[in-house]
This record gives C-alpha cells, structure tokens and sequence, in this order.
C-alpha cells in the first residue's frame, strides 16, 4: 500500500518488536483478531474522539478507513484506475461509490489542458497556436 511521507513519518514512531516481523502484531507477536481488536481497540478510540450517535454507540468502522483512502486518493486526483488497483477493486466499483466527489470532468480536462497548452506554448504546431 503507498502510504503518503506523512503517513510513513508516523510509522518511523511505532517502536520496533525484535520478536515478530509484523507491524502491528498481538501482544503475544501474533496476527491479531479483528474481533478484539474492534472491542478492545477502535470502539474505545472512535468514542474517545466523539464519533458516537446520541445513544453513544460508535458510529465508525474499521471499513471506513477503506472509504477514507478512497476519498482522500480522489480528492488528490490520483487516475480511478492507480486506486482500483491499490485497493484490490474495479474502476466501476469506484465510479459507483466514489464518482460523486470527482471534480466535473468537463473542467478538469479543460483545466489539464490549458495547463499542459501554457508549458508547450513553444511548440506552437502542437498546441494549435501557431504552425500549421
């Protein structure tokens, strides 16, 4: 998974266990069980940081995580297809749960190619501004 220089900043933190080759195993080095995990772990930590409904039950999933990377990777315009293969999924998948939050399409190609129009303005035969 490419993680961003600030995710792998905050890794370099997580102290080194010379008795496993996990990053994050057990407490005894194992592969831990997301069921505990869940109710040990991420319950705890997602009602300490408040998201919590008003009857007090957590209103995030580890699942969401997935959402995150996805909208944080779209919001970065990284091309559909790069994520659907860093998440192990289809560009329709992404279409149909992410395609909302893609900017208008008709704009980011205008965008992309006034810009790359500027940077090559020298080549006039190729940017139409000149040439033939």
């Amino acid at each position: 998974m490419p993680l961003s220089d600030r995710a792998l900043a905050a890794l370099e933190l997580v102290p080194p266990r010379l008795d496993t080759k996990l990053l994050f195993p057990s407490a005894t080095g194992g592969y831990i069980d997301l069921h505990n995990f869940r109710a040990r772990e991420w319950l705890p930590a997602v009602r300490a940081a408040g998201f919590v409904d008003a009857e007090g039950k957590a209103t995030k999933r580890i699942y969401d995580l997935r959402h995150t990377f996805a909208t944080f990777a779209n919001h970065a315009l990284v091309p559909s297809f790069i994520i659907a293969r860093v998440m192990g999924t289809s560009e329709a998948m992404l279409r149909k749960h992410y395609g909302h939050l893609l900017p208008d399409t008709d704009d980011l190609v205008r965008e992309r190619l006034n810009a790359w129009d500027a940077e090559n303005e020298a080549f006039g035969h190729l940017s139409g501004t000149g040439g033939e």
